[in-house]
């Protein structure tokens, strides 16, 4: 099975992470507390392995579902790179995954729970890190691709300055940083990938304590009851118009 972990890793890093969604969801409480998840979506992988070569591979492996979902305050140790600081967030984790073969499936997530709001992003930004940390470990382990061969894993929120204050969130791009995304070989990579029908999608959901009284952004939806907030867009959205995952919230 850890070789078969392995050759998905491998195929994460071959087709530079471009064929999978993502979906952050943030869910806040009246006193500022609240939790923020990261899941990724990787079930395309799977049948990317069986292109690759692995398909006798996945025959063989044990067929049965794999859904735990374990503590990160033990396991934080484990994971390289860290600093001091990142790996103490780190064990306020908790770490998510399914897996069933047969049916295709494969996903994570990655949750902490916050004490205030602008934790967010220092905790969406450890959810990346651990991330490629996770696969660098593996790669380095049986991997078929050298990772020093590989370009820094990032991410659109990279590029993207997240603020909270009372009753409002705001999202906007940093305009000096995306001045250089071009430079940035991993997301272009990504995008080339795009027309191969490999792209990467993110979804950003935001649960509300309370109806939003305003919820401003070109791709900003509201549900019903104006308590949760989503917003959507894919890798060409992103380099095309990057403001279509600025959003401007109050509740």
């Amino acid at each position: 099975m850890r070789k078969l972990i392995v050759s998905l890793l491998t195929a994460v890093s071959f087709f530079l992470a471009g064929c999978f969604e993502t979906t952050q969801e943030i869910t806040l409480n009246e006193d500022g507390t609240g939790t923020v998840s990261n899941t990724n979506d990787l079930s395309a992988l799977i049948g990317l392995a069986k292109q690759m070569g692995g398909g006798a591979e996945i025959e063989k492996a044990p067929q049965q579902e794999i859904d735990s979902t374990v503590s990160m305050k033990e396991g934080a140790d484990s994971i390289p790179n860290l600093t001091a600081e990142e790996r103490e967030m780190a064990r306020n984790g908790t770490l998510k995954i399914n897996m069933n073969l047969k049916k295709e499936k494969f996903s994570t997530n990655l949750a902490f729970s916050f004490s205030k709001p602008s934790q967010v992003a220092e905790y969406n930004k450890l959810s990346g890190k651990i991330m490629a940390e996770t696969m660098k470990d593996q790669m380095g382990d049986g991997g078929t691709i050298p990772m020093d061969q590989m370009p820094e894993p990032s991410s659109f929120d990279d590029y993207y300055t997240l603020e909270f204050s009372n009753g409002e969130l705001t999202k906007k791009v940093n305009k000096e940083k995306y001045a250089g995304v071009e430079s940035d070989e991993y997301l272009k990579g990504i995008k080339q990938t795009a027309s191969m029908g490999l792209t990467m999608k993110a979804t950003y959901v935001i649960n509300l304590p309370r109806p939003a009284t305003k919820a401003e952004g070109k791709n900003v939806k509201l549900s019903d009851d104006k308590k949760k907030v989503t917003i959507s867009a894919d890798i060409e959205d992103f380099f095309e118009d990057p403001a279509s995952l600025e959003f401007k919230i109050k509740y």
